[in-house]
């Protein structure tokens, strides 16, 4: 299968490596050019995907994605409303698309932005990518665990199941449905992880894991609120990964991602204390609002709206 891999961090390329091994036509495209101006037509994996894969190098958007049947997104929130404008105007032909990870509902800001085109793609959102990786200061990707499993939603809520067997197809694992993209956004599960690592204070036995289970039990309580019960465990999505990842995200996505959750949370009337406090603290110490999170700040009101009343 041709594969647009739209995201070329450790994560997105991961994930190339990975759709390379399995056989699959891959072409990879960074925004700004840092994860691929090493590569040539060859892309460099250690750990337990350990290789050199054949891959195709992207100079822009539209080339990525011209010839693609699936494109995957893999991308910073923050650059996402900006890129997904650019790649609403590039797309042709009907490719499936999936967000790896849901990046907050990115792909209902798709759907708003290639509807105003008149194509409506099928848009999938996993709540965690197939592989947990880092970049070395060589520049190989090392990937250091694959996922058992993965969980997608899908829009409309009808593609779910054919979304989730392109993602087996692609990544070679099984795929448990969700009911939609928000059910997915709400299961990712970095945002959390990333604020328990910082505000647990050092020393106390388990006090990151009993901080993360409390912001997990938001997390659920939300799920709950807005009709998304049965999200993936949070004990599961952190074991199954190996544990907690070696490389950090930015504070910007961690702020971010808690901002998202309490934006869901006000929007459902569901008390986070602990979310909300964990956002006001991060941002304090580093002098910045997180909120609102960059998709839904694009994101109009009317998606948001349907996806909280059940019919996204």
């Amino acid at each position: 299968m041709r594969v647009a891999m739209l995201g070329a961090g450790p994560s997105g390329s991961a994930m190339a490596a990975l759709m390379a091994w399995r056989g699959h036509d891959v072409t990879l495209w960074s925004p700004r050019g840092g994860g691929t101006r090493h590569l040539g037509n060859q892309l460099a994996t250690s750990g337990v995907l350990e290789g050199n894969w054949r891959i195709r190098v992207a100079a822009d958007l539209w080339r990525a994605t011209e010839a693609a049947e699936a494109i995957l997104i893999a991308l910073p929130p923050v650059a996402q409303p900006a890129i997904l404008q650019r790649l609403a105007s590039a797309l042709v032909g009907e490719p499936d698309i999936l967000f790896v990870p849901a990046s907050g509902l990115a792909p209902a800001l798709l759907h708003q932005l290639a509807s105003a085109r008149g194509f409506v793609p099928r848009l999938g959102a996993l709540a965690v990518p197939p592989a947990l990786a880092a970049r070395g200061a060589n520049g190989v990707v090392e990937v250091t665990a694959l996922r058992p499993r993965l969980w997608l939603g899908g829009l409309p809520c009808e593609a779910t199941a054919d979304l989730a067997i392109l993602a087996e197809r692609l990544f070679g694992l099984p795929v448990e449905p969700l009911r939609d993209i928000l059910a997915a956004s709400l299961a990712e599960p970095g945002a959390l992880i990333e604020a328990a690592r910082i505000l647990a204070p050092a020393g106390v036995p388990h006090a990151v894991g009993r901080l993360l289970l409390g912001l997990a039990a938001e997390r659920d309580a939300v799920g709950a609120a807005t009709g998304r019960s049965g999200l993936p465990g949070i004990a599961a999505l952190v074991t199954e990964q190996g544990g907690l990842p070696a490389q950090r995200p930015p504070l910007g996505e961690t702020g971010g991602g808690l901002a998202f959750l309490e934006a869901m949370a006000r929007a459902s009337q569901t008390a986070v204390p602990l979310t909300a406090a964990a956002l006001h603290v991060l941002e304090t110490a580093a002098g910045e609002s997180f909120g609102p999170h960059p998709v839904l700040a694009a994101l109009e009101p009317g998606p948001l709206a349907r996806l909280l009343g059940g019919t996204g």
